[in-house]
């Protein structure tokens, strides 16, 4: 049983000092595995009878076994911590999108949708993802709705009417420029909706609305969480919200 199985393994007998010290040893490893127990005390706040009582209620003799263990297992503590930092990032990223998406908001989106007699959705490259599962999402309830790939979105101006709904996933990019300022001044003009995380994206002022998703930025996060997390977080609480109407 290594370190982490350890702490695992008694986290019920731990008390509530006892599970700041393994959340500090889990974060600081480094720290753990060279400093003394009156540097760590000092540092962290933690008396020396702490960690002894600490390091033996986790099955070691004393501090200095533990000590040694940490130093054994610090590229696995420093593993452990990073995928729980990245977890823990990515919950407060969909919280974020989820309490900027209360229902009364969810509804007037939906209200878009309904008003439209078709919809056709799109995405540049990594966008296309989100695109195809709104548009699965809306065919799934009801809508006469189609995903378009990149290259056949131009042909729109062709055969759009004023009834559409035209829906563009688009992280930052302007390489639907072209085809948002044709639309613009098209006699039969689609309605026009941006979904994405840029708050300053160069398009936007070109659509009717515009739905700006939280990203990394919006939570000051160390990570560069990928778009498409919000993105699919979006469509499943727009879809959840659809599912009630029915």
């Amino acid at each position: 049983m290594n370190l982490l199985d350890q702490i695992r393994h008694v986290s019920d007998e731990l008390t509530p000092t006892d599970k700041k010290i393994a959340k500090a040893v889990i974060e600081n490893p480094d720290d753990f595995a060279r400093l003394d127990t009156t540097v760590i005390s000092e540092r962290y706040g933690f008396s020396q009878p702490a960690l002894t009582r600490f390091a033996k209620k986790i099955g070691y003799s004393g501090y200095a076994e533990f000590k040694y263990d940490i130093a054994r297992n610090k590229n696995a503590l420093s593993e452990e911590n990073r995928e729980e930092t990245f977890a823990t990032e990515t919950g407060r990223l969909l919280e974020k999108t989820e309490s900027e998406f209360p229902e009364e908001k969810l509804a007037e989106i939906v209200s878009v949708l309904d008003r439209a007699q078709r919809i056709f959705v799109t995405g540049y490259h990594r966008s296309r993802a989100s695109a195809e599962l709104l548009n699965a999402a809306l065919i799934n309830y009801r809508y006469s709705s189609q995903a378009i790939a990149y290259d056949e979105v131009f042909k729109l101006d062709a055969f759009c009417r004023k009834t559409d709904l035209l829906i563009i996933f688009s992280v930052a990019s302007s390489v639907y420029g072209g085809l948002i300022k044709e639309l613009a001044e098209c006699e039969q003009k689609p309605e026009t909706m941006l979904i994405t995380c840029s708050k300053k994206h160069d398009l936007a002022k070109y659509f009717d609305h515009v739905i700006v998703l939280p990203d990394s930025k919006t939570i000051r996060s160390t990570y560069a969480l990928d778009p498409a997390i919000t993105n699919l977080f979006f469509i499943n609480l727009l879809a959840m919200h659809m599912h009630t109407q029915i």
